[in-house]
């Protein structure tokens, strides 16, 4: 069975689709606070506690967030928008809180396990920039499918099927599996030529639920850190080896992002 990966589902809000959503990161290790200083959460505030946490995202700048679609579809009124954070069972000094202003999801995405599972947030007001609160870099060209590893971040479940959540930011280093194994191994799955597939091919290395909008990066050549995937869906149980975990290729969204950013 295929699932998105966000929380909704483990707090019995199941998209009705062929997947629904979860966020964790198999075999992930600790990072040093701060240590990837683009990481956003996505929270519920005084909401289904103790998991205030359901999805992550990227902050392209001071104030626009990357994240999934069907991450949006568990917005409530009380969603907060958190940079800065690395434990959130402790908050510390250097969160900062936004409100989302706008929210724009992929007009193609079909509220389903599929390709364009794009979204964009634009914070209520600019995130203030420091050593813990930075962005990170939009790639740019031609889309291609990347190569070699890449790095997940997430406060996602590192277990499953039952889910225990870390308190603090996990990261683990990906292997992107060729183009020709992604798209020609699952047969009968909706993977498109704007997905990514990347995971340990024995399920050591996974995302899992929460995970869901966090981001698959890479370092270019200056050393700058790029934004290749965005978490989007895998199987049940998370980390089940032979299967892969999706992400959505964001070189195939650089004008709609552009666009949206750029709109009144």
């Amino acid at each position: 069975m295929k699932f998105f990966l966000c929380s909704v589902f483990l707090l019995g809000s199941a998209l009705a689709a062929s997947a629904a959503s979860l966020n964790k990161i198999i075999g992930g290790e600790k990072t040093e606070p701060h240590e990837f200083p683009y990481m956003i959460s996505l929270q519920w505030d005084n909401e289904y506690p103790p998991m205030k946490h359901f999805c992550g995202g990227s902050l392209i700048n001071e104030s626009w967030v990357l994240t999934a679609a069907h991450c949006i579809s568990a917005f409530s009124p009380d969603t907060e928008v958190v940079a800065g954070a690395h434990r959130i069972d402790n908050p510390d000094e250097f969160e900062q809180r936004r409100k989302p202003k706008r929210t724009f999801i992929h007009e193609e995405f079909s509220g389903k396990v599929g390709p364009h599972d794009i979204a964009l947030i634009e914070v209520n007001e600019p995130f203030e920039f420091n050593d813990q609160v930075t962005n990170l870099y939009l790639p740019s060209g031609e889309p291609y499918y990347p190569t070699g590893y890449a790095t997940l971040t997430g406060w996602g479940s590192t277990s499953s099927p039952v889910s225990s959540y870390p308190g603090e930011l996990l990261k683990a280093d990906l292997p992107i599996l060729p183009a020709e194994k992604c798209f020609n191994d699952y047969p009968t799955t909706p993977l498109d030529k704007t997905n990514i597939c990347a995971a340990e091919p024995d399920g050591s290395k996974a995302m899992c639920g929460g995970d869901s909008g966090s981001p698959l990066v890479q370092k270019n050549a200056n050393g700058d850190v790029q934004v290749h995937g965005i978490t989007s869906w895998s199987w049940m149980p998370c980390g089940a080896p032979g299967k892969t975990g999706v992400y959505v290729n964001v070189m195939y969204y650089l004008e709609w992002i552009e666009e949206k950013i750029n709109s009144e």
